[in-house]
Parts: C-alpha cells; sequence; structure tokens
C-alpha cells in the first residue's frame, strides 16, 4: 500500500511517502508561509514517477495548529483523494508529533510525553501522551491551555516535550516541574509520521468523507483550561 502524507499544520510544510510499511520518500520546508507555494511540488517530489496514480490513500494532518496551513493542507488532500477515489485519513497533529518524538529519540515504553504547539497569547495546543511498543497513546483529550496550566497538570512527573512550544515550556519554569524538551530534530511536525499513522487508519477502515472533513481547530470545540 502506498499512502501518501501531508503536513502543514505549522511553519513545517511536508510530504511523505509510505510505500509497503516504509519511509521511501520525504520533503521537508521549515520556512514558514510556503505552503500554498511549494505543498504541491513537494508532493510531485516524492511521489516520484508512478506520481497520482500509484497512491492507494492519502492522510492529512488535522490539527490543532495554523488555521491557514491546516486549511490549506486539507484543500490539497481532499482533491487528490476525489481526484483519483482513493481513501482519505485524518491524523491527529499531536499524535504524529508524539510518534515522530518517540522513534527519533528512541523513547522507551512507559515514558510521558506532551505534544505543544504554540497557539499565541501564552497559550498552547497540547496533550500528554504515553510511548508504548505500539506507539504513542493518548492520556486525555487535546486542549488549549495557559502554559501555566500545563504545569499543573502535568503533576510534577517527569515529562519530555515535542513541539514548537517545546523550548518554551521546559525553559519558562518547567524544568522544575519535570519537562524536559526533546531533542530539535525530534520536535518537529513529520510528514512521515503523518504517513504511517494514516497507513494504519486506511488498513483498519477508519478513513473520512472528503465532503465534510474538517481541520480541527481545537479552539472552536474545546473550553480552554485556566
Amino acid at each position: 500500500m502506498r499512502v501518501l502524507g501531508i503536513e502543514t499544520a505549522t511553519a513545517v510544510c511536508a510530504a511523505a511517502l509510505l510505500a509497503d510499511g516504509r519511509i521511501a520518500a520525504e520533503s521537508l520546508l521549515d520556512a514558514g508561509r510556503v505552503h500554498a507555494e511549494r505543498l504541491m511540488g513537494q508532493i510531485d517530489e516524492v511521489l516520484g514517477p508512478g506520481g497520482l496514480a500509484s497512491l492507494d490513500g492519502v492522510a492529512v494532518s488535522i490539527g490543532p495548529g495554523s488555521f491557514t496551513g491546516l486549511r490549506i493542507g486539507v484543500s490539497v488532500a481532499k482533491g487528490l483523494v476525489v481526484a483519483r477515489d482513493i481513501p482519505l485519513a485524518a491524523v491527529p497533529t499531536l499524535e504524529a508529533l508524539a510518534l515522530h518524538a518517540s522513534e527519533t529519540d528512541a523513547l522507551a515504553p512507559g515514558t510521558r510525553v506532551l505534544a505543544a504547539l504554540d497557539a499565541r497569547r501564552n497559550e498552547v495546543y497540547c496533550q500528554f501522551f504515553e510511548v508504548a511498543s505500539g506507539g504513542p497513546v493518548p492520556l486525555g483529550e487535546p486542549h488549549d491551555m495557559t502554559l501555566e496550566a500545563v504545569g499543573r497538570e502535568a503533576g510534577g512527573a517527569p515529562v519530555l516535550v515535542t513541539g514548537d512550544a517545546a523550548v518554551t515550556i521546559a525553559a519558562g519554569g518547567g524544568a522544575a516541574r519535570g519537562f524536559r524538551a526533546v531533542s530539535q530534530r525530534a520536535r518537529m511536525c513529520s510528514a512521515a509520521s503523518v504517513a504511517r499513522i494514516g497507513g494504519r487508519l486506511i488498513a483498519e477502515g477508519k478513513t473520512e468523507d472528503p465532503a465534510v472533513l474538517e481541520p480541527r481547530y481545537i479552539k472552536e470545540f474545546f473550553l480552554k483550561t485556566r
């Protein structure tokens, strides 16, 4: 099975191809605001000679994250699956972040991970996970939280933080509360992780209707925790 992964939830604009269980190609740009101009070229690059005709499914990072970036990624994914009549998987951005961190830094099972993205105004989109052999297991729902509330929710237990808010959380008194940032490479959003999770969702029949799929912005659907 060949699945295209699309990641546009943050400044990272990326595409990756999962082929028969492994990542065959990935293109990543961390330039900010290039999604509309560069994403289709990246998709062409990772698909290679087979192009769209070789695809069996598309997985897209569904949020939370940048409203504009998410809309671009979801719109492109919808167009591709409608054109090819193939399945579409919606991959939670924070889960993909947690998977990338656990694989990149080879985190041991049982490790607690906080995936956190900057939501501006001293707030973050975040979700706690525990590393397991089959991938990160969510310990709750994603939230829009203040930085102060994140520290209280951790309860002082050791937590590794990934995402573009990792340094802010770890540096702003977070170390005293048990927070530590993962490596820089492990903190970036990854289209490869989106493709891996999306491939599993498609294999399990957990696909989306492109006619009604919308980005999951979080702020519109969850109350802030203060």
